[in-house]
């Protein structure tokens, strides 16, 4: 089943981003971290979207605002 991986981790290295992709069912990634610029382009090469430096508060509020 597709779904978005969410990493608290410092960094997402092309190693780890093999990883993700190898798994065929991620379609995006977010992390509290940063991705290097070599991790980037193998997503982007597997069609998966990426964001970086999200602050964790961001997934605490959204989960306030769906209990609320």
């Amino acid at each position: 089943m597709p779904h978005i991986e969410i990493k608290t981790k410092e960094n997402i290295y092309p190693g780890e981003a093999q990883k993700i992709i190898d798994k065929q069912t991620v379609v995006a990634v977010i992390t509290t971290g940063t991705i290097s610029p070599d991790a980037k382009k193998r997503f982007d090469e597997a069609g998966i979207a990426w964001a970086e430096n999200v602050p964790e508060s961001e997934f605490r509020e959204s989960e306030a605002k769906e209990e609320g």
